[in-house]
């Protein structure tokens, strides 16, 4: 119960502010993107290079790579099944299915996981994030693309091979594998570190990135708002909330064994509300807007209870 109130208390609650501040004129459309573009470039790349600038190549285990995005993959599937026997046109399926695995991993899952365990706990968290868009959006993209349109293979080549530089110059991308790259260049030469006043630099702007990229959440879902049919929305945002934490972590505890620290932080973010990129990319191709829209919201509004829950079932224990 303890963990409830100091974890879920204040991020819901960081969450609560920004849905507040968005619901007045204090936070315009411009305001929200200025307040976006300050957080993903400034505070979230300092606190990922920060994190990652003290981590070992050689601690770090792919094993949670295949855990995640093998059971998201597979779920992702079955969902894409679901959705072709409810009726659901090509594209309309690949939105569904994205909208039951795609986590919030930076604007929330970031937050949450530093409250919960601090720096050691980012490490597993970032490596999931490093690479969920390249697998996760490509392929739907990819899957959209080919909705009703034929699309040739050298098309869809050009659109993976889009889809990956754009990751690759995603801010928050980046920091994390320079960090790394830091990390390695400071073992290999002796007395090399980060300058003391860069570094704390650095650390005023990683204090500043879960608050902001909380805030900036909550506000966001007040600019968006419930959209009509929010039924099928619903039937996702279970697969989200409980299927795939489910999923996750059976396969991370019976299958690779994964370190307890590293499988909870897997379960977790799987257990996190879809993502905003998941209606983005919606709007972009300009199918299942509304039903991307109602998943973001609800399974924001959701997770208070299922992260909760999630928890306690883990064991996890504030401070």
């Amino acid at each position: 119960m303890t963990a409830i109130l100091d974890i879920i208390v204040p991020v819901f609650g960081m969450v609560a502010v920004g849905w507040a501040i968005g619901r007045t004129s204090l936070l315009t459309h411009e305001g929200l993107r200025g307040l976006t573009n300050v957080t993903f470039y400034a505070f979230f790349p300092a606190l990922l290079f920060r994190s990652m600038s003290r981590v070992h190549v050689e601690g770090l285990s792919l094993d949670i790579l295949v855990v995640f995005f093998g059971s998201a993959l597979l779920l992702y599937f079955l969902l894409m099944l679901l959705a072709r026997l409810m009726g659901m046109r090509f594209g309309e399926q690949a939105v569904f299915a994205l909208a039951g695995v795609f986590s919030n991993g930076v604007g929330i899952g970031i937050p949450f996981i530093s409250f919960a365990f601090g720096e050691k706990g980012l490490v597993p968290l970032l490596m999931i994030i490093s690479v969920n868009s390249l697998i996760l959006l490509t392929f739907s993209c990819l899957l959209m693309e080919m909705d009703g349109q034929g699309t040739a293979r050298g098309r869809l080549l050009r659109q993976l091979g889009g889809a990956a530089l754009k990751m690759l110059k995603h801010p928050v991308i980046p920091p994390i594998f320079a960090g790394l790259l830091w990390s390695e260049i400071t073992t290999l030469v002796p007395g090399l570190g980060t300058p003391v006043v860069i570094d704390r630099v650095l650390q005023g702007l990683s204090v500043a990135a879960p608050p902001c990229g909380l805030i900036m959440a909550g506000a966001s879902l007040a600019h968006v708002g419930l959209k009509e049919h929010w039924q099928t929305a619903a039937v996702a945002t279970a697969f989200k909330l409980m299927v795939l934490p489910l999923l996750v972590w059976f396969a991370g505890r019976y299958i690779f064994e994964l370190d307890s620290l590293w499988l909870t932080v897997a379960t977790l973010n799987a257990a996190l509300p879809a993502g905003a990129n998941v209606y983005l990319v919606a709007q972009l191709y300009r199918t299942g807007v509304g039903l991307a829209t109602n998943v973001v919201v609800l399974s924001t509004a959701a997770s208070i209870v299922t992260l909760s829950v999630a928890l306690l079932l883990l064991g996890v224990q504030s401070g």
